[in-house]
């Protein structure tokens, strides 16, 4: 019991009079009152009397009488002051009206409180021991006493959560590594352990990349990367003189299907074409599918390009693609083949199998500009009702329509069959066909730049808040081209750098394309040194064989007639934009790769021999591949949507 007396004063001036009277808190109730608020105030200013109460009150003395009758008792035990908690403070909502209270008395902060052992625990802190546990309690939302530090050797420190506390990495691991740069700089880093409560503060430089980092040539082809496809290397933990840069890695059998997003210039490319070096190496199948005017950034990749799969010369092609692509899935030898053996995933078929039906990546490049006019068409109009440009905006819709549908199909349907996806967008948002429910359907997603708008991040990443950022410094020592952020499905998340394949006097989609010359070689009919030159800086007095490259183009490309055969009422809008065009006397434009006077039969491009051209092998048709249904007259088609 401890006894605390308050003096109130012997006068008080009476509101009502105004005259001065005897101060009588004992018989008056006004002055009781008064008296009660005096003594909580007092008691704000003197925290040792915090639980003390009114016991009696002295007239002759002018003394009111406080006793606390559940006084804390304490002990010393080395070092610290134990604090004995009175049963009323035995429970964890105590926690910080004890902390101030006896932190203020004793003039030592409280390191452990025991509410259900009935004691607190006190040590006297120095200034960076109580800012350290400070930044870090208040990093991962505890109480300061609910974690205990103590220096390290090297200047770190190593902190011990309270065993209430467990420490979960999905949660707290970002926000303890901003502590531990709060605690020292960028470079510091922490290493934890969940079942022990220990995390260790770690000093160090801060985390930097190299100008380049050299593309692992070496290993091409192995066979250990069929479902782990390098592209870049991991931002270390820290930086100095033995830091080791570790390889960042695409993990297919985690998830299918890659997101890219990345503005202009942020590096897409590059990061494509690492990716498609080491896939191509594993002699896969291939599609691409590209906007017409951007289909250069994959030149050099079309002697391994699945023949008839190229979709870059038009949108009409682009779409023809992925409609074939999807007719496959869904309806082709490869879903026969998995509904006949009830096979569910291409990672645990039989080798006879993967070899039967290899694995087929898909590239679709510049999605946001292939869908940007898409509409669906859902009825066509007498072909003299409309003008013939309002027919070319439904034919763009109604392809970009195809697109947008498919490559969503592909995201629902392709995974078992062993098809693989990489799309890539500057703009990812619901207007793109790329909406928060599209995006969570990629497994891995992937933004370029250093520092991209928060609109495209927002866009691409599933989970913003818990996603690292590239760090400042990194800008400041001009070492960020090629840099991005990855979100992984069954990895941690990282910032990481592409490597580069080029040279001071090659480019790297030369010299990746003469690495996979070297290893796998080329198709039959390829020239492989005729078409590394294509590939080499050309100028006025040097130019490109443009000959040779056409007839590699020729040879992957889908037929533009077949592209339009994969889907009716494409075919019937051209049919009626013809009509339309002809009404008013023009002439429509040729479908490519068809005579005025064919039947629909593939013509190539007029080399009446057959040859390819001059010294050229005949270029492939395409693929044999047509729809499993079958294709209504476009003329007939057009006249049902009529009526």
């Amino acid at each position: 019991m401890k006894v605390f007396q308050f003096k109130f004063p012997t006068m008080v001036v009476d509101k009502a009079s105004g005259e001065r009277v005897m101060f009588d808190p004992a018989s008056n109730a006004d002055h009781r009152r008064k008296l009660d608020e005096n003594i909580d105030q007092w008691r704000r200013q003197h925290p040792e009397a915090h639980d003390a109460q009114l016991d009696s009150i002295d007239m002759d003395a002018h003394v009111a009488v406080l006793i606390d009758h559940g006084v804390t008792s304490v002990n010393r035990e080395g070092s610290q002051q134990i604090v004995n908690l009175r049963p009323a403070d035995q429970k964890p909502a105590a926690g910080e009206r004890i902390a101030r209270i006896w932190e203020a008395r004793l003039g030592m902060k409280m390191v452990r409180f025991e509410p259900y052992e009935g004691r607190a625990v006190f040590e006297a802190l120095d200034k960076d021991r109580v800012s350290a546990r400070g930044i870090l309690a208040n990093a991962l939302g505890v109480k300061p006493w609910e974690v205990m530090v103590e220096p390290r050797a090297d200047g770190g420190w190593r902190c011990r959560l309270a065993r209430t506390i467990i420490w979960q990495p999905s949660k707290m691991a970002a926000r303890t590594q901003e502590a531990c740069e709060q605690i020292g700089h960028v470079g510091w880093t922490y290493t934890a352990d969940a079942k022990t409560g220990i995390i260790d503060i770690i000093p160090g430089e801060p985390p930097v990349f190299l100008k380049t980092h050299p593309f692992p040539f070496d290993r091409l082809g192995s066979p250990a990367d069929r479902d782990r496809t390098p592209f870049g290397v991991k931002l270390p933990a820290r930086g100095g003189a033995d830091v080791v840069y570790e390889p960042v890695e695409m993990d297919w059998r985690e998830s299918s299907f890659l997101l890219i997003g990345g503005e202009g210039g942020s590096g897409k490319s590059v990061l494509a074409n690492n990716l498609l070096a080491s896939i191509v190496a594993q002699q896969p199948l291939l599609s691409v599918v590209d906007l017409a005017n951007k289909a250069t950034d994959y030149y050099w990749l079309r002697p391994w390009v699945t023949a008839g799969y190229w979709g870059c010369e038009s949108v009409v092609q682009a779409a023809g693609v992925l409609n074939m692509l999807v007719d496959e899935i869904e309806h082709g030898e490869r879903a026969r083949a998995w509904k006949e053996n009830a096979w569910q995933n291409w990672l645990d078929i039989p080798r006879w199998a993967k070899e039967k039906y290899p694995l087929h990546y898909i590239v679709v490049d510049e999605y946001s500009s292939l869908v940007d006019e898409a509409q669906l068409v859902k009825r066509i109009p007498k072909a003299d009702s409309v003008l013939p440009a309002v027919w070319a905006q439904m034919f763009t819709g109604q392809a970009e329509n195809d697109i947008r549908s498919r490559v969503l199909r592909l995201l629902r349907t392709a995974r078992a069959q062993g098809y693989r996806l990489i799309l890539i967008s500057q703009t990812v948002n619901e207007r793109s066909g790329l909406g928060p429910t599209t995006r969570d359907l990629f497994g891995q997603r992937i933004v370029m730049g250093p520092n991209p708008s928060e609109a495209l991040v927002r866009g691409v990443f599933h989970d913003v808040a818990s996603m690292p950022v590239v760090p400042e410094h990194l800008t400041a020592l001009g070492v960020t081209k090629g840099v991005g952020r990855a979100e992984f499905t069954g990895q941690a998340s990282v910032v990481f750098k592409t490597t580069y394949a080029g040279t001071q006097d090659r480019s790297d989609t030369y010299m990746l394309a003469q690495a996979l010359v070297d290893r796998i070689g080329v198709p039959d009919g390829v020239d492989a040194a005729r078409f590394l030159r294509t590939l080499e800086p050309h100028g006025e007095d040097d130019p490109v064989d443009a000959e040779y490259m056409r007839w590699l183009t020729d040879r992957v490309s889908m037929p533009y007639a077949r592209a339009l055969a994969t889907d009716p009422v494409l075919s019937a809008i051209k049919g009626a934009w013809d009509e339309s065009r002809i009404a008013l006397g023009e002439r429509p434009d040729p479908i490519p790769g068809m005579g005025a006077d064919t039947d629909g039969a593939d013509a190539g491009d007029g080399d009446a021999d057959g040859d390819g051209g001059a010294g050229l092998p005949a270029a492939s048709p395409g693929t044999d591949a047509q729809p499993s249904g079958p294709v209504m007259d476009a003329h007939e088609l057009a006249r049902l949507m009529r009526a």
